[in-house]
């Protein structure tokens, strides 16, 4: 964790000289960030992993959007791997300059597999998700964004984030975000964004 935070400050420092806007505000993007999330359940340690999306514009306005979610953790002591996969469609509209509302529907599939009390145990499911929020060009160099999703998922999981983008370099940009859901799990995740 200390070598990524090292990373990101270094590039903040350097890479106010070459910002250039051009990997923000953009639907043709892909991206890769480690994520750490604390699991507030009782035998369930935090877990850590990777987090990537891949977003295509064929048309104004809309977006598919694909991504891959990675965890590993303990329950009970014993090791387990977590596994999201999620696949949709985005609409979006530009409200005003360096302003957009945006709203997704899709799907996720889950896979949860680990060896619990000399047990293999795995779980798969899909379930449909919605979503809306907000895109915020809050300098040239510096986007904000806001979503909130729903999914069905043992009852309804409502997940409220929050991202920030910083241009270090033409195409490219660090990513953090913070998101909490309704059971007060929270994820911190750290990134890139490459822009296409």
């Amino acid at each position: 964790m200390k070598k990524i935070l090292s990373f990101f400050a270094l590039a903040l420092a350097f890479g106010a000289t070459s910002a250039s806007a051009d990997p923000l505000m953009k639907y043709d993007y892909f991206d890769v960030a480690y994520q750490w999330t604390h699991v507030d359940q009782k035998d369930v340690q935090d877990t850590n992993g990777l987090d990537s999306k891949l977003s295509y514009s064929p048309l104004e306005n809309f977006a598919l959007e694909g991504g891959y979610n990675y965890a590993r953790g303990d329950i009970f002591s014993h090791g387990f791997n977590y596994n999201e996969f999620t696949y949709g469609v985005l609409g979006y509209y530009e409200i005003c300059p360096g302003m957009h509302v945006l709203g997704r529907v899709g799907g996720k599939h889950f896979n949860t597999n680990g060896n619990v009390l000399n047990e293999n145990i795995e779980e798969r499911v899909d379930r449909p998700y919605a979503g809306v929020g907000s895109r915020y060009l809050l300098t040239d160099e510096i986007e904000v964004d806001a979503d909130i999703t729903y999914v069905n998922l043992n009852g309804a999981n409502w997940t409220y984030a929050g991202t920030g983008f910083l241009t270090i370099a033409e195409n490219v940009a660090l990513k953090a975000a913070v998101a909490i859901d309704n059971d007060s799990n929270v994820a911190l995740t750290g990134g890139i964004r490459l822009a296409m």
